[in-house]
């Protein structure tokens, strides 16, 4: 090298004076992890801080993978907790640069369910009986079966003390209802009994089928499977001295309204309509 690129180099270097090579990163640093709990169900926000945070790769909570939601500069990044089982486990931070220490992170199960009573606690096998089960953490439950099969949940109450239902077909006899959600498994006191519904009502004529609207006329209703009627009613109305046979049911009409009337039997299991009705005058 000459003088003359000696005097250059120099010039060079006090144009750019002080220089040094640029700093590689080093691995991260995890300090803190805030919180430093959360619901085994996960989804909840989580932030992270210590050194060289930048360029992160991908977040872990006891090896699995957390949604990164923001990065900010070289020390923060903000996660979405990801589900898992109950207990404590370790969360780790890689980056281009490597992999962070560990910081502690503990999985809280929810409370288990209770139960302290069904409504209705019966019927019938073919099953489609609207319940409601009391208790208190019923808004964790995930699952109610009625001797191992699933029922249908329909709605939780917002305060988790009542869930609504429909329970699935089956066998005659009582049945366990279990109520299980995350924190646990609870059965319900007295279970459910099935029984097998009676045939529906037929019901084929009214004798007679008119009658003042004043109301107190006698009446005879025949057919097959009538048994199990429990009530009359003319437009809605109940009629008085109902007794049922298995092929008659009989009463006395209420009052009414001059014209046509609808003749309804109430059974415990539904309804079903009198043909031809009933006429006050």
């Amino acid at each position: 090298m000459t003088s003359t690129d000696l005097v250059s180099a120099a010039a060079s270097t006090e144009d750019h004076w002080p220089w040094w090579p640029p700093s590689p990163v080093g691995p991260p640093l995890l300090l803190t992890v805030v919180p430093n709990s959360g619901p085994t169900s996960g989804g909840n926000l989580v932030q992270l801080t210590g050194v060289n945070l930048r360029n992160v790769i991908s977040v872990t909570f006891g090896g699995v993978p957390a949604a990164i939601v923001s990065q900010n500069g070289n020390d923060t990044v903000v996660v979405v907790a990801p589900s898992h089982a109950a207990g404590s486990v370790q969360v780790l931070v890689i980056t281009v640069s490597g992999t962070s220490n560990s910081q502690p992170y503990t999985y809280i199960a929810p409370p288990p369910p209770t139960a302290t009573s069904i409504t209705p606690a019966f019927g019938p096998t073919t099953g489609g009986t609207v319940f409601v089960i009391n208790g208190t953490n019923l808004n964790t439950v995930t699952s109610v079966t009625f001797a191992n099969v699933p029922a249908t949940i329909v709605a939780v109450n917002p305060a988790g003390t009542q869930l609504v239902g429909i329970t699935p077909p089956g066998a005659a006899g009582t049945a366990a209802v279990v109520v299980t959600g995350p924190g646990g498994a609870v059965t319900v006191p007295g279970g459910f009994t099935y029984f097998v519904a009676p045939p529906p009502p037929v019901a084929t004529t009214i004798t007679p089928n008119t009658g003042t609207a004043a109301g107190g006329t006698p009446f005879t209703i025949t057919g097959t499977n009538l048994g199990g009627v429990l009530g009359v009613l003319f437009n809605g109305v109940p009629a008085t001295s109902v007794a049922a046979t298995a092929t008659t049911v009989t009463g006395v009409t209420p009052p009414g309204v001059v014209g046509p009337a609808t003749v309804t039997l109430v059974t415990a299991t539904g309804t079903t309509t009198v043909p031809g009705g009933y006429t006050y005058t």
